[in-house]
């Protein structure tokens, strides 16, 4: 008596219905796989909830609401329908359930039904069928990895079998060429586009997935069958991309057009990945390619996938029959067997636009990130702190040199004998800490970046990161305000390691995945400045001088903790990179850098051949000397009519770094190229200014809060886009240079922007600060304005 069989075949999914809800729900559960999403789980976790799921489910169920029948989608019925089918043709030993990854039912359902199942009706053995006809492990593995998932809870575990690919069986070719040929019968079309699911090239490259050889395979024996079509008008495409890392190509929608405008009026399109219809098909193909070629002037034949076709169903029953009952013989006659030779070089060579990042490169990367990360924590750490500072140091410490030497020196360069009351006088205080760390910052970069290039990254990274902890723990002891300025003085000059890091950057990426390598410093500037404020505001609360008042001959003071947690960090940042970093810069390289780095800072200034370079880089500078202006006044602000404490000021930072985070991440990425960086850049300054108003006027938190609003899309829209028009407007080889400007431009726009606004704050109060930043905005738009735009940026370079 042949045993018992329970065959499975599974199948992905759809949402519950197309509301935006069930949409993001299901989207939920299928990007957070990590064998569909494969980079490091913890970032992916944060760009899938910040910037994925937000946008991506209304769009997505836009599209699925086109394909719901009002109870279901395609995938779900037809599927349901095929199962039906193929459980007529199979053998009496065989059993046909369907189960789904993320719909019901699901693999553990089956499984509940076998083990309450009696001994004697169970099934022996359960051969799981994916619906996925090429392996890939997006899709296998994944199914595997489910089903080992649930196994691993059970006591009793059936025999299991996976059948991992059948892109080459004889009944999936066979009836696929059955379909076209009698498609191109009703309607002969001049091109026939294969298209398959794509997956990002670098799973192929570099960790060897099989899934486009399978294609390829496919692709070649779907070739050889069709008939009705000459065989060079038949193509190998790939659609479905996600992100912004390269797929697999050429894309579809992007080849059919192409073939549309060089003259083809009618194309084919079948979708082999696929055995049943569903959203990349129906929708992606039958729809949105089927509007791109008609405004091409071009018809779409499109070709449904195999879904419930008798015939079909029957090859199929009779495959599983075979494969679980038939002998070896039997078993590889199911398949055509290509010439693996003749595969392999007929096969299309995939070509990185971009070079991916070795393992040592993404390793040393790691290092910087943190080591940027720490720094940006250092700067930022202090921004919820300032009002309680100046007022604690003011109170215990009013007689210091140094405290008097900065009301005093201002009150006789600004001839003042009067001004406002409240919080107006402490500001200065916040200006001046703010300013003299971006100004040893803006001296001190490129004197460590040149000494990197003598001695070597390494000796330099650890001795700043040192200087840093040094910088940390001489704040955990400054009871006096002199020590705290000597901490902010070593903490600014160390800080400076930037430009050692961005070198770092430089060594160990070429000039085609440089900007890889450099959006890690952007991620740690935007983390930083996101978790500095919030770690300040949040252990700010925790005082060990009330705690333990015998520290107080210490020096402990009520701000110690978050200089310790900084202290610590960077500690551990030491030993990180004493143990773990490589040099980069071998000895033979060392001083023969063609960047001449000098440590005349002025003489970055030295205007470049480049007019809207130069436009843009000053209207960066305008920019951020008044933005920074805000962000260092904001804390008083918020003090003195709100009553605002650190934590309080810490939310609000944390505020403004995940609405930048959201609009850069969600829109800017996106959009800027369609809208155009120059007009984008110019769409972030005029939000700026309503921003800048509110705050000016803001009695209330709601009130403070809607003018953050405004300000951090403005600023989100800005700054890359202004640091994406200095690229596109510079050639290539001199995009170092023309950057290195524009950095420290803005280097030395928070510099003059914390001065300027503190001045004001001081002599006319909390408003006028952000009036008056709010109209120098206009000067910065005034010369974009005469930036040319993105577009003409090809034009421009040849002629530069």
């Amino acid at each position: 008596m042949a045993r018992k069989v329970k065959v499975v075949l599974g199948q992905l999914g759809s949402p519950k219905s197309p509301s935006t809800k069930d949409v993001r729900s299901y989207l939920k559960e299928f990007l957070g796989d990590p064998r569909v999403v494969d980079i490091n789980p913890i970032l992916w976790k944060i760009i899938l909830n910040l910037f994925v799921l937000p946008f991506r489910p209304k769009k997505s169920a836009q599209a699925y609401s086109r394909i719901w029948d009002g109870e279901s989608f395609p995938l779900i019925t037809n599927t349901e329908h095929f199962a039906g089918e193929v459980a007529k043709h199979v053998d009496k030993n065989v059993e046909v359930n369907h189960c789904f990854l993320l719909s019901t039912p699901r693999a553990g359902d089956l499984f509940d039904q076998w083990e309450q199942e009696s001994w004697k009706d169970r099934a022996e053995e359960v051969l799981v069928v994916p619906q996925f006809p090429q392996y890939s492990e997006s899709t296998i593995a994944s199914v595997f990895d489910v089903l080992g998932k649930d196994l691993g809870t059970r006591v009793n575990i059936p025999q299991l079998t996976l059948v991992d690919h059948y892109h080459d069986s004889k009944a999936f070719i066979d009836n696929s060429i059955r379909l076209i040929n009698n498609a191109l019968e009703k309607d002969p079309c001049e091109d026939l586009v294969i298209s398959f699911h794509g997956i990002p090239l670098r799973r192929v490259l570099q960790k060897k997935d099989v899934y486009y050889r399978h294609c390829f395979e496919t692709f070649l024996l779907l070739k050889q069958g069709v008939k009705s079509i000459d065989q060079n008008k038949i193509h190998f495409c790939f659609q479905s991309r996600f992100g912004s890392e390269q797929w697999l190509g050429p894309a579809t929608d992007e080849y059919a057009v192409e073939l549309a405008k060089n003259g083809s009026k009618s194309i084919a399109v079948y979708c082999p990945s696929f055995v049943v219809d569903c959203l990349e098909t129906t929708d992606e193909i039958g729809n949105e390619l089927r509007e791109e070629l008609e405004e091409e002037n071009c018809h779409l034949n499109f070709i449904e996938c195999l879904n419930s076709d008798d015939k079909w169903s029957k090859d199929f029953a009779n495959f599983i029959n075979v494969y679980v009952n038939g002998n070896r013989e039997e078993k590889e006659n199911l398949f055509y067997h290509l010439d693996r030779d003749m595969v392999e070089r007929e096969i299309p060579e995939q070509v990185m636009q971009s070079p991916p990042l070795s393992p040592e490169a993404k390793g040393t990367l790691k290092i910087v990130f943190l080591t940027l990360f720490l720094d940006l924590i250092g700067f930022s750490i202090i921004f919820p702190m300032f009002p309680a500072l100046a007022k604690h140091y003011l109170t215990v410490d009013a007689d210091n040199t140094f405290l008097k030497m900065i009301f005093g020196s201002i009150t006789s360069l600004t001839n003042m004998t009067t001004q406002s009351a409240g919080m107006s006088p402490v500001v200065l205080f916040g200006g001046a800490l703010g300013a003299l760390y971006s100004l040893l910052q803006f001296f001190a970069a490129p004197i460590w970046g040149g000494i990197s290039d003598r001695i070597g990254r390494k000796p330099v990274l650890l001795v700043s990161v040192f200087g840093l902890f040094i910088s940390y723990v001489l704040w955990v002891f400054s009871g006096s305000f002199t020590l705290l300025i000597i901490a902010r003085i070593i903490g600014g000059i160390m800080g400076g390691n930037i430009s050692t890091a961005s070198a770092v950057v430089a060594d160990i990426t070429q000039r085609e995945n440089r900007s890889k390598g450099m959006a890690f410093i952007g991620i740690a500037f935007a983390l930083g400045f996101i978790f500095g404020p919030a770690l300040g505001g949040i252990l700010s609360k925790i005082d060990l001088s009330t705690m333990y008042p015998a520290l107080k001959a210490y020096g402990v003071n009520p701000f110690s903790v978050p200089a310790i947690f900084a202290a610590v960090l960077s500690l551990i940042n030491v030993f990180y990179i004493w143990a773990k970093f490589k040099e980069t810069l071998p000895k033979e390289k060392r001083g023969t850098s063609e960047l001449h780095r000098s440590a005349n800072v002025l003489a970055l200034f030295k205007p470049l051949p480049y007019r809207d370079v130069n436009l843009t880089n000053w209207s960066y500078f305008l920019f951020i000397t008044a933005f920074s202006g805000m962000e260092f006044t904001l804390t008083f602000l918020a003090a003195e009519r709100l009553g605002y404490e650190p934590i309080d000021n810490g939310k609000m930072f944390v505020f403004i770094g995940f609405l930048i985070a959201m609009v850069q991440g969600g829109y800017v990425r996106r959009k800027a190229n369609q809208v155009g960086e120059k007009k984008m850049a110019l769409q972030g300054l005029v939000s700026l200014i309503p921003g800048l108003f509110i705050i000016g006027f803001a009695k209330t938190t709601a009130m403070l809060y809607f003018g953050l609003f405004f300000l951090s899309i403005g600023s989100a829209m800005a700054i890359p886009t202004l640091t994406s028009l200095v690229s596109l407007h510079t050639p290539v080889d001199e995009q170092g240079r023309a950057l290195g400007i524009f950095r420290s431009l803005g280097a030395l726009g928070r510099v003059i922007g914390p001065i300027f606004a503190s001045l004001i704050y001081w002599k006319y109060g909390s408003t006028i600060p952000y009036i008056v930043g709010g109209l120098s905005l206009i000067i910065p738009m005034i010369v974009l304005r005469m930036v040319a735009s993105s577009s003409s940026t090809a034009s421009m370079q040849t002629q530069a």
